[in-house]
């Protein structure tokens, strides 16, 4: 809380106050993904190799995020499944098992200097806060980017 009564969020301060890089401001050209046989994969099952691939994340200027969450026969649910890229290679990440340790994607997911890119971003945000205390910083949502360019 701040001193009005007012609960903020945590990371208010470095939402409010980004500074956007300017290579995010040019325009530049498309870049094709790499077809599925050549780009790297990981699945993420252990504490290990969530520790690598964060390290991993925190070395990327921009990764794409996509959550899967169960609610059958539950009113609120849970977020089972965590699949993030960057440029070079993808990662599905058991986040059931994983979630005690999940919370050490926050160091990328708030570092602003790297562009995360969701697709209808307002459940996967809800979702990462709720279940792993895990906030973004820096979001770029692709279904709202279609919306205001008129993108079908």
């Amino acid at each position: 809380m701040n001193y009005s009564g007012r609960l903020t969020h945590p990371y208010e301060y470095e939402i409010s106050n980004i500074e956007y890089l300017q290579h995010l401001l040019n325009k530049t050209p498309e870049s094709i993904y790499q077809p599925l046989e050549s780009t790297l994969f990981t699945l993420v099952e252990t504490e290990e190799q969530l520790e690598e691939i964060c390290n991993r994340l925190e070395a990327a200027q921009e990764i794409a995020i996509d959550l899967e969450h169960h609610d059958y026969r539950s009113y609120q649910g849970i977020t089972c499944l965590a699949q993030i890229s960057t440029r070079q290679e993808d990662f599905i990440i058991d986040a059931l098992a994983l979630r005690h340790a999940m919370h050490q994607l926050n160091q990328s997911f708030t570092d602003p200097n790297i562009v995360k890119v969701l697709h209808g971003a307002q459940m996967g945000v809800l979702w990462l806060q709720r279940d792993f205390g895990v906030y973004i910083v820096n979001l770029f949502d692709t279904f709202h980017a279609s919306n205001v360019s008129d993108f079908g």
